[in-house]
């Protein structure tokens, strides 16, 4: 292990776990942001809820009942 990777372990390893969590929220956001802007770029602009289905999607489409889930609700969303 690298000094620098030992360093920033330490440093993790010292924060608070309250810390640790809202840095965890960020990232997740971050995330979630990211998906949006693909999306937008691809598709245009969207209604609010079209977006969040299709970020939903993105997200958790790969496990096969959450997927079934989010393709009924966009079919009874407007584009």
């Amino acid at each position: 292990m690298s000094v620098v990777q030992r360093k920033y372990e330490e440093l993790i390893d010292a924060m608070p776990v309250h810390v640790k969590v809202a840095r965890a929220g960020q990232m997740y956001q971050w995330y979630r942001d990211w998906i949006v802007r693909q999306i937008l770029a691809e598709k245009g602009p969207l209604p609010d809820e079209r977006l969040r289905l299709e970020v939903a999607m993105r997200i958790y489409g790969h496990e096969e009942s959450v997927r079934h889930l989010i393709e009924k609700s966009l079919c009874r969303v407007s584009d």
